[in-house]
């Protein structure tokens, strides 16, 4: 049986988010191992699933994802390819909700329970990346800060120039 409770937001996210408390954002504790390099696209997956992808990457903040997690976001877009298809077989003119199976037997369409279960794995998958409404609701990028009057007035960019001497 799984944890109780809501599902932990991505690491990430809780950091773009910032502390809630009195603390800044910047102190927030860095738990966890830093993933690297960038999602890659595999070559085998269907085009939509591959443009699936692309939509994610380029909608979600950069560095979010990492080279690791593009399986399961192959995962969730071969999902979503899959359920394009049981949507297009099921909004085709002449498609029979209701089929006979080989004992005789009247039964829901098979391209039904497959759109079903597509749409299970896609909002399981999707609340995994982080691509909820909620998440995107609640993601708020850190803001510039603005910079100092005095910075580069003496020494290196970003610091006063002032010394403790």
């Amino acid at each position: 049986m799984g944890a109780r409770g809501p599902r932990k937001k991505l690491p990430e996210l809780n950091r773009l988010d910032g502390s809630p408390g009195k603390r800044g954002g910047s102190d927030l504790p860095d738990f966890g191992i830093e993933a690297v390099g960038d999602v890659f696209i595999p070559d085998h997956l269907h085009e939509d699933a591959q443009g699936c992808i692309e939509v994610i990457r380029g909608s979600m903040p950069p560095k979010l994802y990492a080279k690791v997690d593009s399986f399961i976001l192959s995962a969730f877009a071969t999902a979503w390819a899959v359920h394009k298809q049981a949507t297009h077989e099921i909004s085709a003119p002449g498609f029979d909700w209701i089929v006979t199976s080989e004992r005789g037997n009247q039964q829901p369409n098979p391209w039904l329970r497959i759109l079903d279960k597509q749409a299970t794995l896609l909002a399981s998958l999707g609340d995994r990346l982080g691509l909820n409404p909620r998440a995107r609701a609640d993601l708020k990028l850190p803001a510039e800060k603005p910079a100092s009057k005095f910075d580069g007035l003496i020494g290196l960019p970003g610091s006063s120039g002032l010394s403790k001497h």
